[in-house]
């Protein structure tokens, strides 16, 4: 496994509520957590800032890989999404639909794409209704080098 890698989490029993005011507009993930990361000359993991960033050293091709624990409004269709540089990675996202009051399902999701230094890496979440909410649980997002550039 390669050195370049890092991770933000989040566990909340009570759940974290992300608002979505307009019906697919992504809102950002704001309370993400620092977890394990390597050097940060290749991946930096800024939980300040909720995104993973890619160091000086860390280009190269990437896994991303994230599950989630979530709940949100009945019978509503929940996504997320990965960004990278705020520009929506459609290949990496999941849709969720929550049936019935008190449902709590899991996602999971995993891609690859290629990524240079500075580049950022975020999670975001939308609904398909207005006024809509995604409630987090457990969140885990990590990226993780499969070939890195040494140029």
């Amino acid at each position: 496994m390669s050195d370049a890698y890092g991770e933000l989490f989040e566990v909340n029993e009570a759940g974290t509520t992300i608002n979505i005011p307009v019906a697919g507009t992504f809102a950002r993930w704001v309370t993400a957590g620092a977890g394990l990361a390597g050097p940060t000359d290749l991946v930096e993991v800024d939980a300040a800032n909720n995104q993973l960033v890619i160091g000086a050293r860390g280009a190269g091709v990437y896994e991303a890989i994230i599950g989630i624990s979530l709940a949100g409004n009945v019978n509503s269709l929940k996504e997320g999404a990965i960004f990278i540089d705020g520009v929506r990675q459609q290949k990496i996202e999941f849709n969720r639909q929550i049936g019935a009051a008190m449902d709590q399902g899991f996602v999971g999701v995993v891609g690859l794409g290629s990524l240079v230094a500075g580049q950022t890496v975020d999670l975001r979440f939308t609904a398909d209704g207005n006024g809509d909410t995604v409630i987090l649980h457990h969140v885990t997002m990590f990226i993780h080098a499969l070939v890195r550039s040494t140029s």
